[in-house]
């Protein structure tokens, strides 16, 4: 077998590690496996497949999570593994076992979703569902991609990311190059506007919704810098009746598919989530950091820091579970108090000299769990202050749900907060990559 690599795995995503007979496809170099989608039947277990996809150990069942709180300060390498010890420092290598093992995570979600549209085109299928959904996880994958990868805060950065909208085989992908920025977010946002017009609104939680597809948006708008954007689509997502802030912060935790889950990636013991295996082993390969994240909630008596055991060594993260052995707890991707979040941002970001509406939206979030410790608006004299207290709300509350590296970064606070050097706020293209493109791909500058 040749190396897995981008050019490698792309060919074979469309296996999608389902368990579904009709995918049930012989994995070797020299197999095309487009046969697997004939009709609808087999189309639907397709889509279910790239569910799977996203339930890899290096991806959102586990380590895509994870990575984003090493590197963004909130969590602590207290295991063995080096490639968390170099995320923790957040000097990422070239070399890196987990850039090296996400990068193919997410081109292989956006190679299979490219073979499920264009099977619909080819074989004349109408599911409009099952369109909405691969261009939602086509958009998730390529974003994902870009914010570890591409210079996503510079829109006017040549360093964005290979866009792929057709399915490749290793050959061709080997020919595919880095777009730049403005161009990876224009896939992005086109693919999530179509998605959001043939996606349907539904109160379940475990599937891709047009609400669901809304409130990325208005993340992918966020981060883009198109604010009144951001603001529109959050504004849509917090007014949807499918959605409402649970009374209690740690329900969504406790209760499957609650009222403010928007979309929750839901594991089963036979397809169970690798985050406890990382968590709570004991000692855990991460833990929470204690002095900068865990003290001062706990400081604060706020119900957020409930989720986190301090042991007197190690602070474990029990969002999850609490033992080694659980292999149920979802991942929450979307979440209702980050429409709010990104909607307090957008409006402080629009109007700088006045922010009481951004300011009100973030307590909205906060007394929930902090009902006598409201931000005043007098306590903010300025947009940096601003940013200081959202920086802290979103740290509490979207801890190990793989945002806080994102969140420095984009806020332009990752050099500051981590003392690193300026060109370390982009992780490196893995090298294996450079390699067998022959150079197509280009590294980030720095590296």
């Amino acid at each position: 077998m040749k190396k897995i690599s981008f050019c490698f795995i792309i060919l074979f995503a469309i296996t999608f590690y389902s368990c579904d007979e009709v995918l049930e496809v012989e994995l070797d170099d020299e197999i095309r496996s487009t046969q697997a989608i004939t009709d609808i039947i087999s189309l639907k277990s397709a889509v279910t497949g790239l569910y799977d996809m996203l339930q890899s150990g290096t991806y959102y069942g586990g380590e895509f999570i994870l990575a984003q709180a090493l590197t963004g300060g909130i969590a602590d390498a207290t295991g063995f593994r080096e490639r968390y010890a170099q995320l923790d420092n957040a000097r990422v290598p070239t070399s890196s076992a987990y850039t090296e093992s996400n990068w193919v995570d997410t081109y292989a979600l956006v190679n299979a979703s490219n073979l499920i549209l264009e099977k619909i085109d080819v074989l004349g299928l109408e599911d409009l569902d099952s369109k909405g959904s691969a261009l939602f996880f086509r958009a998730l994958g390529h974003f994902d991609a870009l914010r570890q990868f591409g210079e996503f805060t510079d829109s006017n950065s040549e360093f964005g990311i290979p866009i792929s909208t057709s399915f490749v085989d290793s050959k061709t992908a080997s020919t595919i190059s880095r777009s730049t920025v403005a161009l990876s977010y224009q896939q992005i946002v086109s693919d999530l506007k179509e998605a959001i017009t043939l996606l349907n609104y539904d109160s379940d939680k475990f599937l891709v919704s047009k609400g669901a597809a809304e409130a990325l948006l208005a993340r992918v708008y966020l981060y883009q810098g198109n604010y009144a954007l951001a603001e529109q689509l959050a504004t849509s997502v917090i007014n949807n009746s499918d959605y409402d802030l649970n009374s209690d912060y740690n329900d969504i935790y406790d209760e499957e598919g609650s009222l403010e889950a928007i979309f929750e990636l839901q594991f089963l013991e036979t397809d169970g989530n690798n985050l406890t295996a990382l968590l709570s082993t004991s000692p855990p390969e991460i833990s929470a950091n204690f002095s900068d994240f865990f003290q001062p909630m706990d400081e604060d008596g706020d119900p957020r820091s409930f989720k986190f055991y301090d042991s007197g060594n190690v602070v474990y993260v029990d969002k999850y579970g609490t033992l080694d052995s659980d292999l149920k707890g979802n991942a929450v991707i979307l979440k209702l108090s980050e429409m709010y979040l990104v909607r307090s941002e957008a409006r402080a970001r629009r109007n700088p000299t006045n922010l009481s509406p951004a300011i009100e939206d973030l307590n909205t979030v906060r007394t929930r769990s902090l009902p006598t410790q409201p931000i005043l608006v007098t306590d903010i004299n300025n947009f940096d202050a601003f940013v200081d207290v959202l920086l802290e709300e979103r740290s509490r509350e979207l801890a190990f749900e793989g945002h806080r590296w994102f969140d420095i970064v984009r806020l332009q606070r990752a050099t500051t907060i981590l003392g690193i050097e300026a060109f370390r706020a982009v992780y490196p293209i893995p090298q294996r990559e450079i390699a067998i493109s022959n150079g197509v791909i280009a590294q980030n500058p720095g590296y």
